[in-house]
């Protein structure tokens, strides 16, 4: 059954409306009359009816401000403008106000009928979007907690979530950027929900229910985003979590917290909290894991080598090029053999769960080189990387101006340099000067990055061109579309901001 209200100052027209048409047989209940705007206006914040049929022309209040006053209090109240020859005026302000049923005077029962059921059509199908915008809504209330449970597990593997639950999720945050955290609890032998929820309970109720994004489980890890936390003041909490969980489940917990950052650094978090708490059981660290614990030339390692990138190779010139960068890195700060070695062994248990055992390969070029291969050799094997010695040959004569095919054929491989060239291009689909020139360039790209103090000339040396610099600035310029002075230029502008 519809509600509906008729509004006319014309008496005739608006009681014959009223009574000679019989609203009930159309499925309509007339809740009432009025003669005016204000009237009106007074009834339908009284009656609410589904319905208005009124007149444009009239005292006190015409139409067109019934119109607007009912619209900015009732959206969904649908009106039936009645309208006389020569009211174009009015019709068009009507139109305007979004109104898109005329009945034209002097009326009669078939067209008032017949705009009638235009108007049930219409509500018909708004209460049908409205249902199922409240049925979806009430489906998100319920499937919300697992939606953004599973878009956080998304963003910590990588994986693309989807985009109505990322953005559900920042528009709970109100649009912000907050700096956040991912808290991680371990425990070897792992949680069931029950424990999960216990645990989700004990923290949110110590650090505050506002501070605590999200959490999720992978594997045997239960792992907190969270906003606005020191590391200090984190511990504290952290030890009293762990001794209130203890209550519920007897089991030793391992805990590491991520550094501070975005949103969008979520995975790397990911891969932190991996590395701190292989640490902590290699090392048998107790207590909040955190970086703040190491000291430099362990904390300097994150710094050094992209740890993550490292752990996510799949192809054996991606570790060459990374553990290469690594060690150009390490020149470009003048480590001595002692701090090199360190900072490899200390990578190594990061990624791999045990130490590098460091021994001298003749031939190799001295420490340096050979802690390179063992280091190389090590990773490729956890990873389970088939080695390729035709690239591992081109990154230990990297830094070689003299590297070309023919050096590299007849000196290093033995081999016919025609015979090399053709399987060059088969195996990695370019010409092997083209590869050369890219992974150069690309080494160059990276130190300038690391570091945007050091100079040009050294940059070419280290990546292998003569320390004049002007070979290397063409062929940077020729990949980057820029001259490594202008990179670097760049790089410097962009971290002043």
């Amino acid at each position: 059954m519809y509600r509906l209200l008729i509004v006319d100052d014309e008496e005739i027209e608006r009681e014959g409306m009223a009574n000679f048409i019989p609203w009930q047989d159309y499925g309509v209940e007339l809740v009432g009359t009025a003669w005016n705007g204000v009237e009106g206006f007074e009834m339908i914040q009284e009656k609410k009816p589904d319905i208005v049929v009124t007149d444009i022309k009239m005292p006190v209040m015409d139409g067109i401000q019934l119109i607007r006053k009912t619209k900015a209090l009732f959206p969904d109240i649908i009106f039936a403008v009645l309208s006389g020859y020569g009211e174009y005026e009015f019709t068009s302000q009507a139109m305007e106000e979004g109104v898109r049923h005329y009945i034209l005077k002097p009326c009669d029962e078939e067209r008032i009928i017949q705009v009638l059921e235009q108007v049930k059509k219409e509500i018909g199908e708004l209460r049908r979007r409205k249902e199922q915008e409240r049925e979806y809504r009430s489906a998100m209330h319920r499937l919300l907690p697992r939606a953004k449970e599973q878009m956080f597990r998304n963003l910590l593997l990588d994986r693309e979530p989807l985009e109505q639950d990322y953005q559900m999720f920042l528009r709970e945050l109100r649009n912000r950027k907050p700096k956040v955290r991912v808290l991680a609890f371990r425990s070897a032998e792992g949680f069931d929900y029950l424990e999960q929820f216990i645990l989700d309970n004990i923290l949110r109720e110590l650090i505050g229910e506002e501070r605590v994004l999200l959490s999720t489980a992978v594997d045997d890890v239960i792992l907190f985003l969270l906003e606005g936390l020191m590391v200090e003041p984190l511990g504290t909490i952290v030890e009293h979590t762990c001794r209130e969980f203890v209550k519920f489940k007897v089991q030793e917990l391992a805990v590491a917290v991520s550094r501070e950052g975005e949103l969008g650094e979520l995975h790397d978090f990911y891969i932190q909290i991996q590395e701190l708490l292989r640490i902590g059981e290699i090392e048998g660290m107790k207590g909040l894991l955190h970086y703040g614990l190491f000291d430099g030339s362990r904390s300097n390692a994150a710094a050094l080598a992209d740890i993550s990138g490292i752990g996510r190779v799949k192809e054996y010139g991606e570790l060459l090029f990374e553990l290469q960068l690594l060690f150009l890195k390490m020149q470009t700060r003048n480590y001595t053999e002692a701090q090199m070695e360190e900072v490899c062994r200390w990578i190594c248990t990061i990624l791999c769960g045990e130490k590098l055992e460091i021994y001298q390969t003749e031939g190799t070029g001295g420490t340096g080189y050979s802690l390179k291969d063992r280091m190389t050799e090590l990773i490729a094997e956890y990873r389970g990387i088939a080695e390729d010695g035709i690239l591992r040959a081109v990154y230990d004569h990297m830094q070689n101006p003299e590297l070309s095919i023919q050096f590299l054929a007849r000196e290093i491989l033995f081999m016919n340099e025609d015979y090399f060239g053709r399987q060059f291009y088969r195996n990695y689909q370019r010409k092997f000067t083209a590869y050369l020139l890219e992974k150069r360039v690309e080494l160059a790209r990276r130190l300038l990055e690391y570091d945007p103090e050091l100079r040009i000339t050294r940059a070419a040396e280290l990546v292998g061109y003569s320390p004049d610099g002007q070979y290397f600035s063409k062929a940077f310029r020729k990949m980057t579309g820029m001259t490594p002075t202008e990179y670097r230029d760049q790089i410097k502008r962009s971290r002043s901001l």
